[in-house]
């Protein structure tokens, strides 16, 4: 008996080769289709018992089990439809097309849910593949939720470039308290202070409260919980950072803020209530700024000259800076006050700071990637002589090897390598 569907005015048996075809068809069409699933508002997807049950266990249950639907309607009044076609076009044709982070996560999540593995595989590659700075966050909030170790370790790595940044967006205050936590609780993810990661969790935890509530220390407090407020590593301030950046909050009663201001001025930590919320541990992170190199010690071989400049004069300090890990520059002494920029190999200032005297400091750090040429230009402010070296460099430093081809003399601050 031929069927009413035809393609080109014969069955469509007849036409298509092959099962992937076939299914295809099957898939379009809603030809033999034995189950109308049914999302809010009213939609309505046609599909096939088998399918489903073929590609799921949970769908195996709920279409085929003993215990399954007799009836042609299943609700999934909770799965968004647009989501759930992405899923069914992975099952019926082993494909996917992904437009966006943001909605392979959610097809993450709902593959996760119905277990369906291939289609969960395939969506954690694309995410992989296209993950920015932009959705780390966003996908560290789902990975807190499900699990996985190689995004996760990739978000991860992506956080650590420039931690300050991340802590300081307004996503912050949008992920679940248990990704947050997976952030404040790791070592390797290095602040330029703890005041950082502190004024993140307090501004999170006025996000949690609802329109009616007070915005009271007390308030945030019990949003953020003592288990959170001991991620805070408040023995890694100074006594002025935490009198700034804490106790102005109110989120610590003031005998809490007396024990910790006597913890960080080195008093027995044996000796604090129990109930202090600080951990004996939280010296575990590691400070950023590690060491001091000057990069002319491994140039000064060949015969240089000083040179003099006006402060209209655009000095080249150090030109093809490159590393072959990812390294953060904190801030550089030159000798002489000004304006200092560091140039990717597009001429595009990443980074820009002004002294009056010789230290630059940079608000957020420079980030050096991986393999890529940089330079570092310094304007004077007024009239300066620096010495020009002629020679290029080579300098180790932890798991980071720097090279320059030529140089001015300077010193650099550099923060831990990060892997990349």
């Amino acid at each position: 008996m031929v069927e009413k569907g035809t393609l080109g005015g014969q069955p469509w048996q007849m036409v298509l080769r092959g099962n992937m075809e076939c299914l295809e068809y099957l898939h379009t069409s809603g030809e033999y289709s034995d189950l109308d699933i049914i999302f809010p508002e009213g939609v309505c997807i046609k599909a096939h018992r088998l399918i489903l049950s073929m590609k799921s266990p949970v769908f195996g249950a709920m279409l085929m089990g003993p215990m399954a639907t007799t009836g042609k309607q299943l609700n999934l009044p909770e799965d968004p439809h647009e989501v759930f076609q992405k899923l069914l076009d992975h099952t019926y044709l082993d494909r996917m097309d992904l437009e966006s982070v943001e909605e392979a996560l959610e097809v993450y999540t709902l593959a996760h849910k119905y277990l369906m593995e291939p289609a969960r595989k395939t969506c954690l590659q694309y995410i992989l593949s296209s993950l920015n700075e932009e959705t780390r966050l966003e996908a560290l909030e789902t990975l807190a939720v499900h699990g996985e170790k190689e995004l996760k370790d990739k978000c991860i790595e992506m956080l650590s470039r420039d931690p300050d940044a991340v802590m300081s967006s307004e996503t912050v205050s949008h992920l679940s308290k248990e990704a947050l936590r997976d952030l404040l609780k790791r070592d390797d993810i290095c602040f330029s202070s703890e005041a950082v990661p502190f004024k993140a969790l307090i501004a999170w935890g006025r996000a949690q409260l609802g329109p009616e509530e007070e915005p009271s220390g007390s308030a945030v407090r019990q949003k953020i919980g003592d288990d959170l407020l001991k991620e805070v590593r408040f023995l890694n301030m100074s006594c002025n950072e935490f009198v700034e950046n804490v106790v102005a909050t109110d989120v610590l009663t003031r005998m809490e803020c007396f024990h910790i201001q006597r913890a960080i001025d080195g008093a027995d930590l044996s000796i604090l209530p129990e109930d202090t919320p600080l951990n004996p541990t939280r010296r575990g992170r590691a400070p950023k700024l590690r060491k001091r190199m000057k990069f002319s010690r491994c140039a000064l071989r060949l015969p240089g000259s000083w040179a003099h400049y006006t402060s209209s004069s655009e000095v080249v300090l150090v030109e093809g800076l490159s590393s072959d890990a990812t390294i953060q520059l904190h801030h550089m002494y030159v000798g002489h006050g000004g304006t200092l920029n560091i140039m990717d190999d597009e001429g595009k200032a990443i980074r820009s700071a002004t002294s009056e005297d010789d230290d630059f400091t940079f608000t957020r750090p420079a980030v050096l990637r991986k393999d890529k040429k940089y330079r570092v230009v310094f304007y004077p402010r007024g009239d300066v002589w620096l010495y020009r070296g002629h020679s290029g460099g080579r300098e180790r430093f932890r798991n980071a090897t720097l090279s320059f081809s030529r140089f001015h003399i300077c010193e650099f601050y550099i923060w831990n390598p990060t892997s990349s």
